[in-house]
């Protein structure tokens, strides 16, 4: 049973710290960002779809559904954007927690998981897929043994407890200089236009006082997100449409 896979939070707190990790992370489309914000908290997949919210497209929805983990949420201790120096697959708004969230009593239990379960097959067992103790993490993890983004940090079935109010430290917003066409007609850049609409949110919802953060000052040679961004926006629009519309695409 997956059960049996649960971990301390608490062990894990002490572990990460112990590596320098201050922040755990969560990047989601445009969205499905809103839909989080409007929530006042993060919320599985599972459960936005149970509620009848609105959530962008996920191809590896089918396989979280299959092996059981389609209502765990998913957070990492990296900032991929940063380790990679590109755009992060899942979207371009990263909610940054505090890793004091793994000392609330809201949070005793956490899964880690091996790998992405986009990569998992039906022949893999649930040790295949999930650590069974704390010091195999504390091995592998931030030691070079493997790589970091493919060992994920979950919370399974928390409904609603994920409060942005109380965790939520800031949120990183990625802006590039594409100019993108609005339905009143007029044009914006599509950083400008998703700041507009990420930061209303907030303000709406009563949690203006959480930052929002600009990933890059000014363009960096070192990080290929610009160019990323320019090429999707003229050659792969749906994926474009999917990370920065605010209707789940």
């Amino acid at each position: 049973m997956i059960e049996n896979f649960a971990l301390s939070s608490k062990a894990l707190y002490g572990i990460l710290k112990k590596k320098g990790v201050e922040y755990l992370y969560h990047a989601n489309t445009v969205a499905t960002s809103l839909t989080f914000i409007n929530a006042k908290c993060l919320l599985s997949r599972h459960q936005v779809n149970l509620d009848g919210l609105n959530q962008s497209y996920q191809k590896s929805d089918d396989h979280d559904k299959l092996h059981d983990v389609w209502d765990h949420i998913y957070v990492d201790g990296t900032d991929h954007h940063t380790i990679y120096s590109r755009s992060n697959f899942y979207g371009p708004v990263l909610f940054r927690f505090s890793v004091n969230i793994l000392t609330s009593p809201a949070f005793k239990d956490i899964f880690i998981m091996k790998s992405n379960p986009y990569y998992w097959n039906k022949k893999m067992t649930l040790e295949d897929k999930f650590y069974l103790n704390i010091e195999d993490v504390n091995r592998d993890y931030m030691t070079g043994k493997k790589l970091d983004s493919q060992i994920m940090f979950t919370f399974r079935n928390p409904k609603r407890e994920f409060k942005l109010n109380k965790f939520l430290h800031s949120i990183y917003i990625d802006e590039p200089s594409v100019l993108i066409k609005l339905r009143s007609g007029g044009e914006m850049l599509a950083g400008s236009y998703i700041r507009t609409v990420i930061g209303d949110s907030l303000d709406r919802n009563g949690l203006s006082h959480i930052p929002l953060l600009k990933r890059h000052e000014k363009p960096l040679s070192f990080c290929k997100c610009a160019a990323q961004y320019t090429y999707m926006y003229n050659f792969e629009p749906d994926e474009f449409k999917r990370r920065f519309s605010r209707n789940a695409i």
